[in-house]
């Protein structure tokens, strides 16, 4: 199977399992030589999660907020993008070689100025030939000899910027003073060798010899004593003169303004519905920066790959990471109940009823005889350990505590001491608000026309909690409030003493009573050997809820 670049993420709100399980089996899927896997993050990192981390494996997966299509997903082109300074003539030049209809200019720090569109070149200045267009665009004596290319006879340091007309000497030396002024520049060729007195007593800025006419020292001495500039080139007169405009700097000729430009960060729809309302053959693409990455057309838009999803420990619509229904979901691998994802066609989905998606990765890597890395086994084991209570939750299966110690010895841990330490550096609750501590995972049950939300705490302070229970009750009534919540639950779960302590909020706590046959005191109750949120408290819900 060929190799593809795709994204192994778990839930919303991410608990250690989620954490751990998208960087094991993102680590599988690559060993194994099935996709190039990268682990993401749908959200923060916990206390414990972090404590998993910074002893087995350091770095945390990339945090992704969507998984919508964004320009950046495209195949865009990476065209060369023009500098303002450009020449007419080599612009023009680089669009046909390159067969570009339009393309993005630039300044030094390459944020767009402007857009040079192959229809403007053509209909306003290769058909046009304006004697006063160079002096307009306020072009370089640099960009006048090297469009004609021009050999310098005598070059003025001063002569920077073209000041006047374009003038063909194509008249007699009395006439001379009649056509030809100051600054301007002048065409001289043919036989008219004669004529270049009277040009030099004009004082114009530059002569321009056309068909490398000759002429000698004497001439070229007067016209430096006259600070007038000389310069040849073995173009005809006819061919200098229609070269000679398109010297000017493309500065000059660009759309300015009311450019529709693209950032690599915005999604496909976006852009789909404002190339809707224009009409414009291709658009410039800028990156993270303000900068001119390329240009995209129509067809690269419609032709845009889907981002690839490999979803570990959930399989619920709600849990998923944002713009999933925009993404091609290639493998599921979960420990919890099937609920509503939906996807395109067949694809790999793993569920099992074991108390942790780690110990189904672990399986993968021992099926297919891929040995596993002990920092890879040492996140797996703080994910089972976190997942089962440490052997305690009702969730906790044979096959869990059996895999647990087989990746405890390839880490060099002892399981359940390790286990111990990490639930102490994670369930500390000082200096976080009741938003961290209630969001830290927090997750929201449908029930037909009915949501309600169950967080859950592993703590071992739970008496240390105190303090916070009426801003806590607050926060949880105010979002239950704005989110039209039947009720939101709050467990406080003690994994050593196999308790928990509940919290309860919202206009149906009752349905809360009548669950687990318990009398709230103060919006609170005690929960006796009730640990595990899957297999305890939501069943208990969903028949409450279902009746």
């Amino acid at each position: 199977m060929s190799r593809e670049i795709v994204l192994v993420c778990g839930h919303k709100n991410p608990d250690s399992d989620s954490i751990c399980s998208a960087i094991a089996y993102a680590d599988f899927l690559t060993r194994s030589g099935k996709y190039d896997a990268v682990p993401v993050r749908l959200g923060d990192i916990s206390k414990e999660t972090e404590y998993i981390l910074s002893r087995f494996y350091n770095v945390p997966p990339v945090y992704i907020s969507t998984v919508r299509q964004t320009v950046e997903d495209l195949d865009y082109d990476k065209v060369t993008v023009f500098s303002k300074e450009l020449t007419l003539k080599t612009a023009w030049s680089l669009m046909k070689s390159q067969k570009l209809k339009s393309a993005p200019v630039s300044d030094e720090h390459y944020h767009l100025l402007g857009l040079l569109s192959a229809t403007n070149i053509l209909e306003g200045y290769m058909d046009n030939w304006d004697a006063s267009v160079l002096k307009k665009a306020h072009t370089s004596v640099e960009n006048v000899i090297d469009t004609i290319e021009a050999r310098v006879i005598y070059l003025d340091k001063s002569f920077k910027t073209v000041r006047g007309d374009i003038v063909i000497a194509a008249m007699g030396s009395n006439e001379v003073g009649k056509h030809i002024h100051e600054g301007d520049i002048v065409l001289l060729g043919g036989d008219r060798i004669s004529t270049l007195e009277s040009v030099i007593a004009a004082k114009p800025d530059l002569i321009v010899l056309t068909g490398a006419l000759q002429v000698d020292e004497t001439i070229v001495e007067k016209c430096k004593t006259n600070h007038i500039n000389v310069v040849e080139t073995d173009m005809n007169t006819f061919k200098t003169s229609w070269e000679i405009v398109q010297s000017i700097p493309i500065e000059y000729v660009m759309q300015k303004g009311n450019i529709t430009a693209f950032n690599e960060d915005d999604t496909v729809a976006y852009v789909k519905e404002v190339m809707s309302t224009t009409r414009f053959r291709s658009y410039p693409v800028l990156d993270y920066l303000g900068r001119v990455a390329g240009t995209i057309s129509r067809f690269q838009v419609l032709n845009g790959k889907k981002k690839k999803i490999v979803q570990v420990d959930h399989n619920e619509r709600g849990q998923a990471v944002d713009g999933i229904e925009e993404a091609e979901i290639l493998e599921i691998v979960d420990h919890h109940r099937v609920a509503d994802i939906q996807t395109l066609g067949p694809i790999t989905f793993r569920a099992e009823p074991v108390g942790c998606t780690c110990t189904i990765v672990a399986k993968c890597y021992k099926e297919a005889g891929i040995e596993i890395p002990k920092e890879i086994a040492g996140l797996m084991l703080g994910a089972i350990l976190s997942d089962t209570l440490i052997f305690k939750s009702p969730t906790c299966t044979p096959t869990d505590v059996k895999i647990a110690h087989e990746l405890a010895n390839i880490a060099g841990v002892v399981a359940e001491e390790f286990g111990l330490e990490m639930f102490k550096a994670g369930t500390t609750l000082i200096g976080k608000s009741v938003e961290e501590i209630f969001n830290q995972d927090f997750k929201v049950f449908k029930f037909a026309d009915h949501e309600v939300g169950v967080a859950q705490v592993n703590t071992m302070d739970i008496d240390g909690f105190k303090e916070y229970k009426k801003d806590m009750l607050d926060y949880m009534n105010h979002l239950a409030n704005s989110k039209g919540y039947d009720f939101l639950l709050l467990l406080l779960t003690d994994v050593i003493n196999a308790t928990s302590e509940a919290f309860v909020a919202g206009s149906e706590k009752s349905k809360v009573e009548e669950a687990f046959k318990v009398t709230l005191v103060d919006d609170q109750a005690s929960l006796p050997g009730v640990i595990s949120r899957k297999k305890q408290v939501v069943p208990a819900i969903t028949e409450i809820m279902s009746d």
